[in-house]
């Protein structure tokens, strides 16, 4: 099946809510892992309710979830999605990096 996301739409890409770190700052924060295109692994750390109304302290971990993103730009199978609420170090620009285009899915009604 073909995707139907282009560049510059907000998606949602799947993702592995691992574990809970802390009730402090409210609503709590959450690790949460996923691998790149490459293979390559990521962990973000974030408020709970970044990732989903369905993670809270007493759920079981490791759990899915999502991560919404931007589609930067397409090469083929591949995405470069950005995640606008983490910055990087070296750049103070958007997280950026690569992911397979089939990946990733509309997001979610809230």
């Amino acid at each position: 099946m073909e995707s139907k996301l282009g560049m510059g739409d907000e998606c949602e890409l799947p993702a592995t809510a691992s574990v809970w770190l802390t009730d402090d700052p409210q609503p709590g924060l959450v690790l949460v892992e996923l691998s790149d295109a490459n293979g390559r692994p990521h962990q973000l750390v974030d408020k709970s309710a970044i990732f989903g109304s369905d993670l809270l302290p007493t759920s079981t971990y490791p759990r899915p979830t999502a991560i919404r993103c931007t589609i930067e730009d397409i090469n083929g199978e591949i995405a470069t999605v950005s995640v606008h609420w983490v910055f990087s170090r070296v750049t103070d620009m958007p997280f950026t990096f690569d992911v397979r285009l089939d990946t990733l899915g509309p997001v979610a009604a809230d």
